[in-house]
């Protein structure tokens, strides 16, 4: 098993991140989000859960894992693709989820990268990231 394979069976079950569980108690009308690097799917399967409509988008095609935990009514508020971050595309959206995804993005493509992040976030929108840190 390859350890990407590891990390996903190893967080499937895992809880959202916090600030993904904060945007939720802001109470904001759900609309479109996309879950950037969206792994197993913890934030994507919890922001439907709780009325979003998600693009999740990873390298990896993790769509059955997350839509394993999703019923009828809620795998139409899912889409999923498998994207490499150098050529990914995005749409407009209200709220862009990035935890722990953003540096797995090659250097010399990052400023384009970052770019099409900050274009696809519709203004006074809700972007969440988390990047790796050891405090």
């Amino acid at each position: 098993m390859r350890d990407i394979e590891k990390y996903y069976k190893n967080t499937e079950n895992a809880l959202p991140h916090p600030i993904v569980k904060k945007i939720i108690d802001l109470n904001i009308k759900p609309e479109n989000a996309i879950d950037l690097g969206c792994g197993a799917g913890r934030d994507t399967i919890f922001l439907i859960k709780n009325g979003w409509n998600v693009l999740a988008i990873d390298k990896e095609d993790t769509e059955e894992i997350i839509s394993s935990k999703l019923d009828n009514e809620e795998m139409k508020k899912f889409r999923f693709t498998s994207q490499d971050f150098e050529c990914v595309k995005l749409e407009k959206t209200k709220l862009l989820v990035a935890n722990f995804s953003i540096p797995f993005c090659k250097k010399d493509y990052f400023n384009q990268f970052w770019n099409k992040i900050v274009d696809s976030i519709l203004k006074e929108r809700l972007f969440c990231w988390k990047f790796f840190w050891i405090k």
